[in-house]
């Protein structure tokens, strides 16, 4: 009897990656495959829609081919705010928007601060920002480019993806909210937002929950003939597959960008807007705040200050500095920022320089910086259940230091998985609820096994808390500037 398995297709920033899992979460093989991001004009963050489906279809024929088993399905899990104009036989005529693309920065702003930018966050749980398609249409009605105003339809990449593999173009619950479109009490598309925008529903990929399943049309070769289930938004799925359920668990991915999420069986709409509340079906709810500012900034710090130096000789540097790199502050905003300030012109800065300070100084404070960001995230998430577990995610926790300093930094113990692609095992995990081989997400326990807990220091936290206090009191002195 062939091996059966279930696929998790993770469509990130910059690669797809797919791992195969047995039905206890064991992992049975994975594949990957990495695509450009280009930036024509400054604040523009594009994609080419069709090179991501080539990747993604290489990586699952790979996976398939060299299992030689049975697939039970494949689900997909996708990085969000996406958006791409196209033709009415569902193929591209513009290239993809990607989250990080700010170009309707200013027309955000100029909505957040109005009534009814406040309105359209009580309707849809999504904070006003460049990132979101929702404001990309701002942009795209002011510019009108010929290339997407007035197209037959609109689509995320998954969405794409997924047409493109079965002949449907649907959506999800979580990947409809994060286009600021979708009302959250109804999950359909919101109808004052649309009207706002001049766009109508029928332009819109269906809206269906993430258990919906497909099957892989003729045509697609060895994926042929495979169920497919939709699945959900990387960020919402990442919960689930890091084992971020439950009373004091807070799930944290730091990857291009982060984020900290926790998950909850109702509604959460922050009054001054800072989080959102992304739907995984109408039980469960993703609440937090993303940041622009994760992996890309410390990238940034190594290949400008220690280009010269192997990670590990940097990390070994950076271990010797006393934790709050004796009063050097950094605010690691160099992308602008969603949560907490949803400012996309707001400058990364760092403050208290002194002549003492060295290389090794400037990139612990970048890494606390990173991490301090994501706490103050955390703290509008934590006033009424305090963080006891830290889920950890992403490609930062390969490296020792950075993980006994989130523990350190949020006074918590961090919990890391045998695999650090969370969106692959969350994925999974949507697809065995589909097929009926779990009733509850409370089930994964058994399948999301965690590798390792590294607790916090109490005199480091400690030290941290002073830090930290620092760090919120001249955010908020001055937001706009970070200093």
């Amino acid at each position: 009897m062939k091996q059966q398995y279930i696929i998790g297709c993770d469509i990130g920033t910059t690669r797809v990656k797919a791992v195969a899992f047995s039905r206890v979460g064991r992992i049975l093989g994975s594949t990957d495959a990495s695509y450009a991001m280009f930036h024509p004009e400054p604040g523009f963050a594009e994609q080419d829609p069709q090179q991501i489906l080539v990747e993604t279809r290489k990586v699952l024929e790979q996976l398939v081919s060299e299992l030689k088993g049975e697939p039970m399905a494949i689900v997909f899990s996708s990085a969000m705010h996406s958006l791409m104009a196209l033709d009415e036989a569902g193929q591209p005529v513009s290239s993809l928007w990607i989250w990080a693309d700010n170009r309707s920065g200013q027309l955000a702003d100029r909505l957040r601060t109005s009534e009814e930018g406040k309105r359209q966050y009580l309707r849809t749980g999504i904070p006003i920002h460049a990132m979101t398609p929702a404001c990309k249409f701002l942009w795209v009605n002011t510019h009108k480019p010929k290339e997407f105003y007035r197209a037959n339809r609109y689509a995320g990449i998954k969405d794409f993806v997924i047409a493109q593999l079965t002949g449907h173009l649907v959506t999800d619950y979580s990947m409809a909210a994060a286009m600021g479109l979708m009302n959250l009490e109804s999950f359909s598309w919101d109808a004052l937002t649309l009207q706002s925008l001049d766009i109508r529903e029928e332009q819109l990929p269906l809206i269906v929950s993430p258990y919906h399943t497909l099957e892989i049309t003729e045509g697609q070769g060895i994926l042929a003939g495979i169920p497919l289930v939709v699945g959900g938004s990387d960020g919402c799925l990442a919960n689930l597959g890091s084992g971020a359920v439950g009373e004091g668990a807070l799930a944290l991915t730091i990857g291009t960008s982060g984020a900290v999420r926790r998950t909850a069986r109702t509604r959460y709409l922050d009054p001054a807007m800072r989080t959102f509340c992304y739907p995984i079906d109408e039980e469960t709810f993703i609440i937090g705040g993303p940041t622009n500012n994760g992996g890309v900034v410390f990238q940034w710090l190594k290949d400008n200050f220690f280009a010269d130096l192997r990670y590990e000789e940097m990390l070994a540097g950076v271990d010797k500095i006393t934790p709050g790199s004796d009063g050097l502050l950094f605010f690691p905003y160099l992308l602008g920022e969603r949560a907490p300030l949803w400012d996309s012109s707001v400058k990364g800065s760092f403050h208290g320089i002194e002549i003492g300070h060295s290389r090794y100084h400037f990139a612990r404070a970048v890494m606390e910086g990173i991490l301090m960001n994501l706490r103050e995230i955390a703290s509008v998430l934590s006033e009424k259940d305090p963080v006891r577990t830290i889920y950890a995610s992403g490609g930062f926790t390969q490296s020792r230091e950075y993980v006994r300093m989130l523990a350190d930094i949020f006074g918590a113990k961090v919990a890391l998985n045998t695999t650090a692609e969370a969106g692959c095992a969350g994925a999974a995990l949507i697809g065995l609820k589909a097929l009926g081989e779990i009733n509850d997400f409370n089930d994964l326990r058994e399948f999301v096994e965690v590798a390792e807990t590294v607790d916090f220091e109490q005199d480091r936290h400690l030290q941290y808390n002073e830090v930290f206090a620092r760090f919120q009191k001249l955010l908020r002195e001055n937001p706009h500037k970070a200093v």
